[in-house]
């Protein structure tokens, strides 16, 4: 892994009688060097002083260049460890019904999963009305995702009491979706799926190794049988960063009549 600027590489001269601040300067010459292949997926970017040394700029120079290429998706900062150029977002289409891990996989990411948690608990409210479930204890887990040893998303699953039963050894070695049509022959038919934007919270930024105020998308699911009868609960946090959703429109939608129905 590149962790400097390779051999031969000279650092172009900041002009500093330009209009433009010397942070924006230094940010384009890191994202051309990034554009160029000079950095790679992964690799990990000079230090703020080795910037500094480098440029000629103060730290506070340094720093908003990079922040401002964090702020753009092209770097991460591990905490502890430094700053990398980051992976493409793991991209997840929402067309079929289909399990996060048959997702990725479909999607060319082969993630490394950890049964972090297994446990029977009363979920909270919100979550028992969606399962039908009443004052009763669920089986419940929770996993961490994994690409290239860097976590990226944590799911929590809560199994409704129509579902059947599950052990840790279960939970451990399939997804929700293989125990649900394998195991328990309870097939999905359809699913309820809502999306959104959030703060992340103090378990996940440690889960997911993320500095403060760093926001999360947070995919809420809801699995049904043919008749309706709900079977699972999950929600599924991804590092905003790292992660996109994706929805393919079939048919084209008339605004124009749409909008006339709408005022009739």
């Amino acid at each position: 892994m590149s962790t400097a600027r390779p051999p031969g590489t000279a650092a172009a001269v900041l002009d500093r009688g330009s209009p433009v601040a010397l942070h924006r300067q230094l940010a384009q010459q890191l994202r051309d060097a990034i554009v160029a292949g000079t950095y790679l997926q992964g690799d990990r970017i000079p230090t703020e002083p080795a910037l500094m040394a480098l440029h000629g700029v103060s730290r506070i120079t340094a720093r908003q260049a990079v922040m401002q290429l964090v702020s753009e998706g092209l770097l991460v900062r591990r905490q502890g460890k430094g700053t990398y150029v980051t992976a493409p977002p793991v991209r997840h289409a929402l067309v079929d019904v289909r399990g996060f891990y048959d997702e990725l996989v479909a999607r060319g990411v082969n993630p490394e999963i950890e049964l972090l948690e297994f446990a029977t608990r009363v979920p909270q409210a919100d979550v028992a009305a969606r399962l039908r479930s009443g004052g009763q204890a669920l089986v419940t887990w929770k996993r961490l995702y994994r690409r290239q040893g860097e976590p990226f998303a944590v799911a929590w699953v809560y199994l409704a009491p129509s579902a059947g039963t599950v052990t840790r050894e279960l939970a451990a070695s399939h997804t929700s979706y293989q125990i649900l049509e394998t195991h328990l022959q309870r097939p999905v038919d359809h699913a309820d799926i809502s999306i959104r934007a959030q703060a992340s919270t103090a378990e996940m930024r440690k889960l997911l190794r993320m500095p403060p105020s760093t926001p999360i998308i947070a995919l809420q699911r809801v699995s049904y049988t043919a008749d309706g009868t709900p079977v699972e609960y999950a929600l599924y946090c991804a590092h905003a960063d790292a992660y996109e959703y994706a929805f393919k429109v079939s048919s084209r939608v008339d605004v124009a009549d749409a909008l006339a129905r709408r005022a009739d």
